[in-house]
Parts: structure tokens; C-alpha cells; sequence
């Protein structure tokens, strides 16, 4: 397919309207799903199904021109004198073909879904819009394109947010909405500098030029992870996640959690280990020690990340509130990647390994859950865990689903999420042991620590739902819910286990064949990422470390249980948003609305004061004018014009003093040259000076004409 869109093919790249094509399918098919809806609910939502499924065929032709060594660019207009463009290599071919895989399950598993809500067509609409700017970040060639796609999904997703227009649906968008926004100018404020001070946006290592730039540098990178943290859901930048998801309907929280925070690890990979990584010729240079800071950091967020969010979902009680934080710690996972990615530099490719695959993990096992919960919730329209439970015979294929997700997430061997989560492992151990670092050393431990929990709270998650009593109006629920489980949601469902399947069963060749060659754009040493690629999971080394993190989970599971941690509501005063957020809105209002009524009421003062000054300032003038000036100006106006006649009648002597002088001598001269022309003894001698026969005369009239121009041209200057 990806021959019939071509421009013009070289051994190396393809130039090709494919990538733009894969973009404007969903942008511009928004707006035809609109209209259909204005005429048919039936024909809207197999357009929308058709549209997605469009997208994904697009991005699998993309993927396997990608695959096979080839990079696919297409230029777009320049924007502010800035080139733009889309080019495509292995990794974010494989970020666009997961996600409009799972975009298209979401897609379907809306129809059902949606039945009964309101508003679908609008749900529709922005549905495949945002995925028309989610799978622009991941095509983009340059930041600024990056960017422009980054804001129209951010915006795109608002009104998934507040679909439901409840009160704390509303709240939750403005949140959202705001964090966006103050990401977004982050992140363009970062573009800008890195355009202003090294003349090029381009996704590409630059660290040799950026490193030169110092503080800049380090502002760039600052205002660029920020701006991708808010969408990562990177603490303290998360606090709009836990708020959108348990509004938002359930298959737009699934690409909320599974997709669209991936576009902000992808951000965040982009710039650690690409923008700020030296270029391939000077890839064993000591410039990576520079690389080497940011991902000492990157590291603690990602730790602080995984830590504190797993302890929130242990707390919740709102299944997708639970999921949510969830996803927050899943992405501490991936930033920790990141940051030992970039703190190992050069021979990072084992991070860069467990990252990537886990990315492609969570997408997944996330994306399902909420689906699968979405399900039960379209049934029951309860998201309480304790108003569930022993659903399992009720929906068999759901409950099977959900299973093998929960496995994936806990690390179980056989399932996707062992195969990344031992990478990590892996990459934390190297980044301790390349320099032995004690808090690189405690950051391996609360990974462990983290992983326990992880596997507590899905556990109680899955308990809750289909393992747990079941509560005596339930039944009723479920009778008036009527059928149980459409084709469509069977199909879902089996789609999630087959690929989580596949994903930890054959991880070997996924390593090999996509997730390691993926690190061929990158800096990267080739040993290790051959080291990495058949790197086996299976040593019995691993499998402890995996056995750890289960016992922990299953022992704070009995525990919490047991001392009825589960229901424990923690103070809301240690809550991100209550205790830095809103008193730094507080601080921040009061400080602005006291520097502005100072501002405004000193104006005030300048507007109402100034006609009684100016009243003052005419009253003096009036004095001056009446009582000074008609005295005292008097004299001095005579004294000043007797003075200025002296100097003039001064003046005038010594200039008619001068010229008569000068005119005596010029008459002296003048009547001595007379002689030689007229002299009345008739003398030979004097007529010698007369040359070609010419009167002298002539000569003195001559003279006499310059002497007068000069003593013009003087007085004149």
C-alpha cells in the first residue's frame, strides 16, 4: 500500500502522502461522522467504526514500510519561518500502530457502550478527532509539529472529559483543561528557546550543540519535561488524571489511560534521550554526563511516581479512580526506564528496552481493563467496589479478559507484564551498579516495594468485581441490565487476550523484531542492544524477583484486609491538590489582587489627583504672569536687551575694524599692480608681466573676485 501513496523512494527514506493521509482519515472523518449523525444514529457509529479501522490499516502500512529499514517523510508548510514536517521511523511507527489498534477497540466497544447515553454523536465526533491528533505526536518530524498536534488532542479530549456534564465532570475538565493549557505553554515556550538558540526544532540528538547554550539548556529541558509531564500524569502534574477518569465514559478512559499519557512518555523519551543525546559520531564522548543528570532525576520522578500513586489505589474504593492512579504508577515504571536510559547513556539500551516494551504492556492491559470494566459499569452503573462482586458467571468472556489484564499488570510469568517489568528491573540494577550509588540503590528497593503493592490492589480490584460476595440487590440489577454480553464486546474481549497472550509468550521475538530495532534511531551501543534484544527473562534469578513482588502483594493484601486498610480515607490535607496546588492559587490570587489594588488604587489617586495639581500649577502661573513677571520682568527684559546691544555694537566695530584694514592693504596692492600695466614712464620692464598679451589688469580683477568669495564663504560657515 505504502508504494501507491509514494512521492519518491530512495534506498533509505520514502517520500509519501501516507502519514498525511493516516492524520486528515480521522480529522476529516470527525466531521463527517457529525453530519451522519445529524441523520442516522446506525450509519454514525459504523462510520466512527470504519473511520478507526481506516486508520489502523493506514498505520500498519506505515509500520511495515518502517519495518522493512525505510523512514517515511512528507513536508509540511513551514509555520513562522519554522520547517515543519512528518517523518516516521520504527518507534513511532510502533507507538501510531498500537494505538490506532486499540482506538479502533475502543471504537467498538463505544457502540454498546454509548446506547444509552446522551450526546452520542458529539462523543463520536471528538472521539476520532483526538486520534487524529494523538497519532499526529507520534508521526511528527519536528517539535512544532509535535506541539500543534499535541494541543489539538489536548483540546479534542476535553469534551470526552466532560461528556457526562455533571458538576464534577465540569470540574474535572476545567482541571484538566488548565494543566493542559500551562503543559502546553510550557512546552512551547521550550520549542521556542531551542529554535532561538540553536536554530532547529528537529527531533534529532543535538547535544552537542545544546550543551554549549548552559542555563538555557538546562531550560529547555525543564520546560519540555513539564510540559510532557502533565500528560505523562508524572506527580505532582497528575492531579487531572484521578478526576477525568471516573467521569469520562469508560472507552474514552481507556485511551485516556492506555494512549494519550503514552504521548507524553513519548515526549519526555524524545527529549532525554534523543533531542539530549550527542550524535552518532560522537557517541563515546563525555557528553553524556549531561544526559547522565537528567536521567539521575528522571529516575526519582519516575520512583516518587510509581510509589506514592500505588499507595492511592490501594486506598480506593471507586474502580476507576483505583484504575487511574493505577495508571499513574505504570507510568512512574516508565519514566524510572527513561531516566536509567538516559543516566546509563551510551550503553542505556536496556532501559530503553524495558520502557519501550512496557509502554506497548500497559497500552494494552490498561486500555482493557477500563473497556472491560465499562462493560459491568454499562450494566450497573455502579463504580463502587463494595457495591459489587461475584460477577465472574455473569460475564464469562469479560471476566477472562479482565483475568489475563490483571495478570499482565501484576508481573505473572507467561504474561506481557513479566517480560517488561524484569527489563526494568534489569536497567535500575545496571544504573546502581555502574556507579553504586546509594539512592540508586534504594530506588531498586522501592521498585520492588512498588511492585508488591501493585499486585495488591489489583488484586482487591479484581476480587471486589468478580471473586467477592455479592451483594443482595445486585441481581436485580443485573435482570433489569438485560443481555449480558454483546458479539461486540466477546470480540473485545478475546482481541485484549490474544495480544496480551502473544505479547508475553513471544516476547523473544517481539524484542528482536520490534522493540529493540526500535533503538536504532537512538544513540545507542550496539552491543547492548543486541545484549538487550536476547536478553531471557527466564533465569531463576528473575523469577525470584518476580516471586518477591508477589508474596509482598499477597501479604499486604491479608494484612490490609485484615486491619481494614482497604477503607482507610486519608486526610485530605495530604493530597497534592489540597496541599500545594490550591495554596499556591490562594498565595498567588491574594498576591496579584493586592499588587493590583495597589497599582489600581494608585492610579486612581494619579487620576483623581491630577486636575487639583494642574489647578495648583495654572494658579502659579497666574502669580508668575501678574506679580513677578510685570515687576521684575520688566528690568530684566531692558538689562538683557542693553546688554545684547553692547555685544551687537562691539561686534560690528571690530568686524568694520578688521575689513578696513584689510581694505586699505587690498587697495595698497592693488594700485602697486596698477603700475606694472600703466606706467606713465613707459618702462619695458613692466610690461614683461603680461603674459600671452593678456592686461594685467585682468589678473587683479581676478584676485580681487576670489578674495571676495572667500570672505564670503566665512562669514557663511
Amino acid at each position: 500500500m505504502s508504494d501507491i501513496f509514494a512521492i519518491k523512494i530512495t534506498e533509505t527514506s520514502v517520500e509519501s502522502i501516507l502519514p498525511l493521509l493516516t492524520l486528515l482519515t480521522p480529522i476529516i472523518g470527525s466531521a463527517f461522522i457529525g453530519l451522519a449523525g445529524l441523520k442516522s444514529a446506525s450509519v454514525r457509529n459504523v462510520l466512527a467504526a470504519v473511520i478507526s479501522g481506516l486508520t489502523f490499516i493506514f498505520s500498519a502500512a506505515l509500520f511495515f514500510t518502517v519495518v522493512n529499514g525505510f523512514t517515511v517523510f512528507y513536508s509540511l508548510p513551514s509555520l513562522a519561518g519554522v520547517e515543519m514536517s512528518l517523518r516516521i521511523d520504527l518507534f513511532g511507527s510502533v507507538f501510531a500502530l498500537f494505538s490506532a489498534f486499540i482506538w479502533f477497540l475502543a471504537t467498538l466497544a463505544s457502540i454498546p457502550y454509548m446506547k444509552h447515553e446522551k450526546d452520542q454523536t458529539r462523543y463520536y465526533v471528538f472521539l476520532i478527532l483526538t486520534l487524529g491528533g494523538c497519532l499526529g505526536v507520534f508521526l511528527s518530524g519536528d517539535f512544532l509539529s509535535l506541539f500543534l498536534f499535541f494541543e489539538l488532542m489536548t483540546l479534542a479530549a476535553y469534551a470526552l472529559v466532560v461528556h457526562a456534564q455533571t458538576d464534577e465532570a465540569i470540574a474535572a475538565g476545567s482541571n484538566y483543561l488548565y494543566l493542559g493549557i500551562i503543559g502546553g505553554l510550557s512546552l512551547l515556550s521550550g520549542i521556542i528557546l531551542l529554535n532561538a538558540f540553536t536554530g532547529s526544532v528537529a527531533i534529532s540528538p543535538q547535544l552537542q550543540e545544546i550543551i554549549i547554550l548552559k542555563e538555557v539548556a538546562a531550560a529547555i529541558a525543564v520546560l519540555m519535561i513539564i510540559g510532557f509531564g502533565v500528560k505523562a500524569g508524572m506527580i505532582p502534574l497528575h492531579i487531572w488524571l484521578p478526576q477525568a477518569h471516573p467521569v469520562a465514559p469508560s472507552p474514552a478512559s481507556a485511551l485516556l489511560s492506555g494512549i494519550m499519557i503514552k504521548t507524553g512518555a513519548y515526549g519526555i523519551i524524545r527529549v532525554t534521550t534523543m533531542l539530549y543525546s550527542p550524535a552518532q559520531h560522537m557517541a563515546e564522548s563525555n557528553l553524556w554526563s549531561y544526559t547522565g543528570s537528567i536521567g539521575h532525576i528522571i529516575i526519582w520522578m519516575g520512583i516518587i511516581t510509581m510509589l506514592l500513586a500505588a499507595i492511592m489505589a490501594v486506598l480506593q474504593n471507586n474502580a476507576k479512580r483505583l484504575l487511574a492512579y493505577s495508571s499513574i504508577s505504570q507510568m512512574g515504571y516508565i519514566l524510572m526506564g527513561i531516566g536509567a536510559a538516559g543516566y546509563l547513556g551510551y550503553d542505556g539500551a536496556m532501559g530503553f528496552g524495558g520502557f519501550s516494551y512496557h509502554i506497548i504492556n500497559h497500552a494494552f492491559f490498561k486500555s482493557g481493563m477500563f473497556i472491560l470494566f465499562g462493560v459491568i459499569y454499562a450494566r450497573l452503573h455502579v463504580k463502587n467496589l463494595d457495591q459489587m462482586g461475584g460477577l465472574w458467571r455473569k460475564f464469562p468472556f469479560t471476566f477472562a479478559a479482565f483475568a489475563v489484564c490483571a495478570a499482565g499488570i501484576m508481573g505473572i510469568p507467561g504474561f506481557n507484564g513479566y517480560v517488561s517489568k524484569t527489563l526494568l528491573h534489569h536497567a535500575i540494577v545496571y544504573a546502581y551498579e555502574s556507579h553504586f550509588l546509594w539512592d540508586l540503590w534504594l530506588a531498586e528497593k522501592l521498585f520492588m516495594l512498588t511492585s508488591g503493592l501493585t499486585v495488591c490492589y489489583i488484586a482487591k480490584l479484581f476480587i471486589s468485581i468478580f471473586l467477592g460476595p455479592r451483594p443482595a440487590n445486585l441481581d436485580a440489577r443485573l435482570e433489569e441490565s438485560g443481555p449480558r454480553e454483546t458479539w461486540i464486546e466477546r470480540i473485545v474481549a478475546v482481541s485484549f487476550i490474544g495480544v496480551i497472550a502473544y505479547l508475553g509468550l513471544f516476547s523473544p521475538s517481539m524484542l528482536q523484531n520490534v522493540v529493540m530495532p526500535m533503538a536504532g534511531t537512538f544513540t545507542y551501543s550496539e552491543y547492548y542492544i543486541t545484549y538487550t534484544a536476547n536478553t531471557s527473562v527466564w533465569y531463576p534469578a528473575d523469577l525470584l524477583g518476580i516471586a518477591i513482588g508477589l508474596a509482598l502483594g499477597a501479604g499486604f493484601y491479608i494484612f490490609f484486609k485484615r486491619q481494614d486498610i482497604f477503607n482507610y480515607i486519608p486526610p485530605k490535607g495530604l493530597s497534592v491538590e489540597r496541599s500545594l496546588y490550591k495554596p499556591a492559587t490562594v498565595f498567588l490570587g491574594f498576591y496579584y489582587t493586592r499588587f493590583g489594588r495597589f497599582v489600581d488604587d494608585n492610579l486612581n489617586r494619579g487620576f483623581h489627583g491630577t486636575p487639583a495639581v494642574l489647578q495648583k500649577a495654572s494658579q502659579g502661573a497666574v502669580y508668575l504672569d501678574g506679580e513677578i513677571f510685570s515687576t521684575g520682568g520688566v528690568q530684566v527684559s531692558r538689562f538683557a536687551s542693553t546688554a545684547w546691544n553692547a555685544v551687537y555694537n562691539y561686534w560690528i566695530g571690530l568686524v568694520n575694524k578688521a575689513f578696513g584694514s584689510i581694505g586699505h592693504f587690498l587697495r595698497n596692492v592693488f594700485m602697486f599692480l596698477f603700475k606694472f600695466d600703466y606706467s606713465a614712464r613707459g618702462d619695458k620692464r613692466f610690461q614683461t608681466f603680461s603674459i600671452s598679451n593678456i592686461d594685467f589688469d585682468l589678473y587683479i580683477v581676478l584676485i580681487v573676485i576670489g578674495a571676495i568669495l572667500a570672505v564670503s564663504l566665512l562669514f557663511i560657515l
